[in-house]
Formats: structure tokens, C-alpha cells, sequence
């Protein structure tokens, strides 16, 4: 059983309990949702396990497996909502992308300091005075983040909304067409059970019934699918024409002899002590005129600096 989905005080499980909600505190530790709230019936309590003073809003939904990655993410929520600067507020400095890499830098400090323990109190207070010194900056910019965080959720609310509707409007022509098609089962049983007209002409009409259908339906598919297509609008791939590429062996400057060429190896019997490749080995690319051809050029190179020297 994983550590992370059991309560550390009451030792409940996922496995006993299916519905466990575990939460994590501001101070990193987490309790089930039952343990919360029997502690908590007070507005505040001390954490079980550090003694931290807490509130019941300060636990919440664990979401992640490390206990230390949740009290980052925490931190670095809270302390985003103050340090919220953005690039364009650094355009008056005298080098813009240096001053702003500055700042993210030393935010990142900040959270590092905060969800590891470093410099607790002097990390405290260098965000009380930041956020003393910049409030109305703060103010402005959580306002912009505010209002085009809400311009996304809106526009995935309204796509989630149309997807929602197409769907029901699928399972209307869906259960339409079930209708529809029982409908004319039950016509079709209905006129072989009357028996006024010959059964050939009965199964005639209703097959022909049935191929008008699938044409008139193949039909609309093909011009849904032709005005789709029509819509898409593709820009021209641009062509350049040059010459006609032609390959040259490249040379080989082995300051040696000049090895034998692999297509020669066998009849000179240079593979007699060279193991056959397997089968594994073929289709990796391997072949022993490969090997042994390698092998003496290796063999031959530099022979000729040796005699120099």
C-alpha cells in the first residue's frame, strides 16, 4: 500500500476506505478529511504533527504523491500573488531582459527558502517589505491577471457549452434515426403480414426504400466533408529549383596502404577467422566483410607516417 494515500493519525487506507480524501496543511502535513474535522471543531488547533497553529481552511485536497512538491506548490501560489511582475513592467530599466531575469531568479530564492526551511524569517520579512513597497503595483497587476484569467475560463466554458450541444444534437439524430428506421421495419412486417400485394413487390419497395437512404445519407456525408475541405485554406509550398544532386564517393586519406576493398575480403580469404554474423545480427546491420574490412583499415593507417618518422 502506497505511504501517501493512508492518514498518518487514524491509519485509515484507500483500501478500507474508498472514499478517503487525505488533505495537506500550509505546514506540509496531511490528515483525512474525518481527522480534520474532528480536530477542528474549534476555529483554530495546532497540527498533530508540528505543533503549527492552523485554521480548517488551511487544509486542502492533497494532489500530489511528495508532501514537499504540495507545500511548494502551495508556496509558490501565495507568493506569485505577490511577486506578480510582469516582463513589460521592466521596459524602463537599462537592460529590460536582464533586470527580468533578476527578478524571477529572485523569486525562485524565495520559495526555495520558504519550502525548504532556509532563512525562514528574513525570507518573511523581505516579502512583508516588497509588499508594503509595492501595493498598488500588486493591485493592478493580480486585477489584469484576474480579468484575463477569467477571458480563458470563459471561452472554455462557451467551447465546453458547444461541445455539449453538439453531443445532445448527435444523440437526437441518433434517436431519430432508430425511430425512423423501426418505423419502417414495423411497415415493412405490416405489409407482409395484410398479404394484399405480392411479396416481390413488397421486398422490392422496401430495398429500394433502403439504397435511396444510403445514397441520399452517402451523399450528405460527401458535401459535408467537400465544404469542410473548401473552408481549409492551405498556403503555397514555394518551389526552388537547382541542380541535380550528384554523389561523390568520398576519399579516404588513411596516410597507409590501400586496404582491400570489402567485396574482395572472401575471395582472399580474409574471412576465414571471422565468425559468421547471426541472425540477430543481420538485421542490426551487421556482416563479418563489414568487421574485417574496418579491422584492416585500422590495420593500414599511418603506416606510411611510421616510415617517415
Amino acid at each position: 500500500m502506497d505511504d501517501w494515500q493512508i492518514c498518518p493519525r487514524c491509519k485509515t487506507t484507500k483500501y478500507r476506505n474508498p472514499k478517503l480524501k487525505l488533505l495537506v496543511n500550509v505546514c506540509g502535513h496531511k490528515l483525512c478529511e474525518s481527522c480534520v474535522e474532528t480536530l477542528f471543531t474549534r476555529p483554530s488547533a495546532a497540527c498533530p504533527e508540528c505543533n503549527t497553529a492552523l485554521r480548517r481552511n488551511d487544509f486542502r485536497i492533497q494532489q500530489f504523491e511528495d508532501l514537499i512538491v504540495e507545500k511548494e506548490v502551495d508556496i509558490r501560489k501565495k507568493i506569485l500573488k505577490i511577486y506578480n511582475k510582469l516582463e513589460e513592467d521592466f521596459q524602463t530599466a537599462t537592460d529590460p531582459l536582464k533586470a527580468y531575469n533578476d527578478y524571477l531568479e529572485e523569486v525562485e530564492t524565495i520559495i526555495w527558502n520558504l519550502a525548504n526551511g532556509e532563512d525562514v524569517e528574513e525570507t518573511k520579512k523581505q516579502v512583508e517589505k516588497y509588499k508594503k513597497d509595492n501595493e498598488n503595483l500588486i493591485r493592478k497587476n493580480n486585477f489584469k491577471l484576474g480579468r484575463e484569467e477569467a477571458i480563458v475560463f470563459s471561452q472554455i466554458e462557451e467551447e465546453q457549452k458547444q461541445a455539449e450541444l453538439r453531443r445532445a444534437q448527435a444523440a437526437l439524430l441518433e434517436k431519430q434515426e432508430k425511430n425512423n428506421k423501426k418505423k419502417e421495419n414495423e411497415e415493412f412486417l405490416d405489409s407482409l403480414t395484410k398479404g394484399d400485394r405480392p411479396l416481390e413487390d413488397i421486398i422490392a419497395e422496401h430495398t429500394s426504400k433502403l439504397q435511396k437512404k444510403s445514397l441520399l445519407f452517402s451523399g450528405s456525408s460527401t458535401q459535408f466533408s467537400t465544404s469542410k475541405k473548401s473552408q481549409e485554406t492551405f498556403a503555397p509550398l514555394p518551389s526552388s529549383e537547382g541542380p541535380a544532386f550528384v554523389y561523390v564517393a568520398p576519399e579516404v586519406v588513411n596516410d597507409g596502404p590501400t586496404a582491400p576493398g570489402m567485396e574482395t575480403l572472401a575471395a582472399r580469404g580474409y574471412l576465414r577467422h571471422v565468425r559468421s554474423p547471426t541472425e540477430g545480427e543481420k538485421a542490426g546491420g551487421y556482416s563479418s566483410e563489414l568487421a574485417c574490412g574496418r579491422a584492416i583499415q585500422e590495420a593500414f593507417s599511418a603506416l606510411h607516417l611510421g616510415v617517415e618518422l
